[in-house]
């Protein structure tokens, strides 16, 4: 049996289901490319039609027999099967499926394409029919025969005997009538070999016509289509134009011609507008017929493209570089232009950058003086403080540098550091708002004096805390807590552990180490290890524990700074 089915699923289990009955075989050249167009059609609708695909191959056998055996073997396989459409391609498969009598394929939505008999109809087998009857375009190619050959006195027409061919042929009869010009040389019975020793002889004034002409029937041989353009186009002396597209290779020049591959999209194009399901429609972005030449044979044959009709597509035209690649060379210029426009624009920002950068600089030069400004006048101001007290020499410039190394030991950053050593000089600035009778007494404070002496914290935190700036803050913070206790019983608040901030925390050892070691008007001063011993003992009491052990596991560092700034009185 030559029958050959093929089926295809679509992904959706629940797509409608299509039989499409095709008259020839898959290696026919005009019918794989109507099935090309209706696969890629039906994968432009995401794959939404499931096909089951036959194969008559009646270009090969065609007798009453074959297709009683065909017709058994179709009503076998898809007995009770539920269709819900069919598309049939060419005059011998409609012929054929008008035959079949199978309930399940009656009054579907049927679409048949590439009909060539104009008298063809669907309406025996269902009243959901569409023709697409295939025009072939016969005077049209006969004015452009004679456009392109005006010497013309042969043409000869190649047609072989079966049936779609016996339709082309009484179609050409009829229409070379108008044409008394033209000696019509009809090429029906000859060998593809005979065929083409005549053509060797043609004269290059005339014309070939070449249309079905694949088969020899006395010999019972079929010849493809790409052998018989070979064949035919490369040896023909006289330019060899034909009806359909796939045929244009191997020397044929082309022709007004349909193409079947927009034939098999228009056919599910069709078919889908006829369907109760709703499915996307594709779209076709070519017309199924049209001016079509091949390249290589407009030269062969010495036709200037200038007298090919508007709108002709020619195949296999070289290209210039530029249309060829002019989507590169878009990109690449569209590339440059933007590497350019980058640039110029990282240019611009590079010499912006370096402007702020000069600009950044100054700052940070000003602020670099500003801070030392502000260093040398906390120091003053230190100073003049512990002066008024009755101190002497350079404490805070001491509580200053012990500050910073405490706070780098215990992990704080370098900002960090640097705001501590610049605002723990404050941390006794409210004692300008004490008695200095008070400050000076030279023995212990009763409880009226101590309790005035401890408002210091209060008078610092009011005068410090009246800026909004960062540096002040932190010397407010300090100035208020630097007598609160890690146990909770300083001054002012009761604050304990790390409710009091660190840095109040560091300044209050450093503050207290520094002044137990040095002289004051009520105290002389202490031996190291005396110091040492009261540390210890207050570890975790008055002072924060994990501070207090960094401070003594690094006490050399903290006399080494004691050493270096010595009390102006020491040093005359």
């Amino acid at each position: 049996m030559s029958v050959c089915s093929i089926n295809v699923s679509a992904q959706n289990q629940a797509a409608p289901r299509i039989l499409v009955l095709h008259s020839y075989d898959a290696s026919y050249q005009w019918t794989s490319e109507l099935q090309k167009g209706i696969d890629d059609a039906n994968q432009a609708t995401d794959g939404a039609l499931k096909f089951s695909i036959e194969y008559l191959d009646t270009k090969r056998i065609f007798n009453p027999d074959y297709l009683a055996t065909i017709r058994s073997y179709l009503r076998k396989k898809y007995k009770n099967y539920p269709f819900d459409g069919v598309i049939v391609t060419d005059d011998n498969a409609l012929n054929f499926f008008n035959t079949l009598d199978m309930p399940n394929l009656r009054n579907l939505p049927t679409v048949a394409v590439g009909i060539g008999n104009p008298k063809a109809s669907l309406v025996a087998t269902t009243d959901k029919g569409v023709i697409l009857y295939e025009k072939d375009y016969i005077e049209e190619n006969i004015k452009l025969i004679l456009r392109l050959r005006p010497n013309l006195q042969n043409l000869y027409f190649l047609v072989d005997r079966s049936y779609t061919a016996s339709l082309i042929h009484q179609e050409v009869l009829q229409v070379i009538k108008k044409y008394p010009q033209i000696n019509l040389v009809q090429i029906r019975d000859f060998s593809l070999n005979d065929t083409r020793y005549l053509l060797e002889k043609a004269s290059p004034d005339d014309a070939v016509l070449l249309t079905h002409f694949n088969t020899e029937k006395r010999f019972n041989i079929f010849h493809e289509y790409g052998q018989i353009a070979y064949q035919i186009g490369h040896y023909s002396r006289a330019p060899v134009f034909v009806l359909w597209k796939f045929y244009i290779s191997g020397g044929v020049l082309g022709g007004y011609v349909t193409r079947s591959y927009q034939l098999g999209f228009r056919s599910v194009q069709l078919l889908i507008n006829q369907l109760p399901k709703e499915v996307h429609e594709p779209v076709a972005n070519n017309p199924i017929e049209g001016f079509v030449f091949d390249y290589d044979a407009l030269r062969q044959h010495h036709i200037d493209e200038q007298l090919l009709p508007r709108k002709s597509f020619i195949i296999g035209k070289p290209k210039s570089f530029i249309y060829a690649n002019w989507k590169l060379l878009a990109i690449t210029g569209s590339t440059i232009i933007i590497l350019i426009a980058i640039i110029f624009v990282l240019a611009l920002l590079l010499k912006r950058k370096r402007e702020i950068n000069r600009q950044s600089q100054k700052i940070v030069e000003l602020q670099k003086k500003t801070v030392d400004v502000q260093k040398d006048l906390i120091h003053l101001l230190g100073d003049a403080i512990e002066t008024r007290s009755g101190e002497t020499g350079n404490h805070v410039k001491r509580v200053a540098k012990m500050s910073s190394v405490l706070a780098k030991l215990c992990g704080l950053s370098a900002d960090e550091c640097q705001t501590i050593e610049i605002v723990s000089p404050m941390h006794d600035i409210g004692k300008i708002g004490i008695q200095e009778a008070i400050l000076e007494k030279p023995g212990k404070l009763d409880p009226d004096e101590w309790r005035i002496m401890q408002g210091h914290v209060d008078i610092g935190y009011k005068i410090l805390s009246s800026s909004e700036g960062k540096i002040l803050h932190y010397a407010a913070i300090i100035a208020l807590e630097h007598h609160e206790h890690w146990n909770g019983n300083g001054y002012p608040s009761g604050k304990s552990g790390e409710d009091i901030h660190i840095f109040s925390r560091i300044t209050a050892i450093v503050d207290v180490f520094d002044a137990l070691l040095s002289e004051r008007c009520y105290k002389k001063p202490w031996p190291l290890d005396r110091v040492i011993n009261l540390f210890e003992e207050q570890c975790g009491k008055q002072f924060d524990p994990t501070l207090t052990k960094l401070f003594l596991d690094n006490i050399e560092g903290f006399v080494a700074i004691r050493e270096k700034y010595p009390d102006k009185a020491n040093e005359s």
